[in-house]
């Protein structure tokens, strides 16, 4: 098993979207960058000059909400690996008799659950991208 390359590409904006949300509700935030990075994950550095996708973020959102109703497990490491920057090393110590080879092929069986989690989303209609579109709002046009 191994990481899908769009998936890892997802979870980060998800991130970068989740922090931001969670600095301020308004999308303000509440430090100035050179407060926020010494907090920030290690990994995120390279992802701030990346401008944030918020409806793919939100879609991504949702997906990994429904992971905690697939296996809570997968959840927890996604919240830990990609919005509090944890590394293999350090999610084994924080999930517990987990070896750091076992955190690193959880985050590899949540990209696979997220795949099916999104897949399913768009055949239900869930695709806030299109209702965007349409409506006008928060998308291309």
């Amino acid at each position: 098993m191994a990481r899908i390359d769009w998936v890892e590409r997802r979870l980060e904006n998800w991130a970068r979207w989740s922090a931001e949300r969670a600095s301020s509700g308004l999308g303000y935030p509440r430090a100035t960058a050179f407060a926020r990075a010494a907090s920030a994950p290690r990994h995120a550095e390279a992802r701030n000059s990346i401008p944030v996708d918020g409806i793919e973020a939100d879609e991504t959102e949702r997906a990994v909400r429904a992971l905690r109703g697939v296996k809570g497990v997968l959840h927890a490491v996604v919240v830990l690996h990609y919005v509090r920057g944890m590394d293999g090393s350090e999610l084994a110590a924080a999930m517990g008799r987990i070896t750091i080879r076992r955190a690193y092929q959880l985050i590899e069986e949540a990209h696979f659950e997220l795949v099916t989690l999104l897949q399913q989303s768009k055949r239900r209609g869930f695709d806030v991208r299109v209702r965007a579109r349409i409506t006008g709002i928060g998308g291309e046009q």
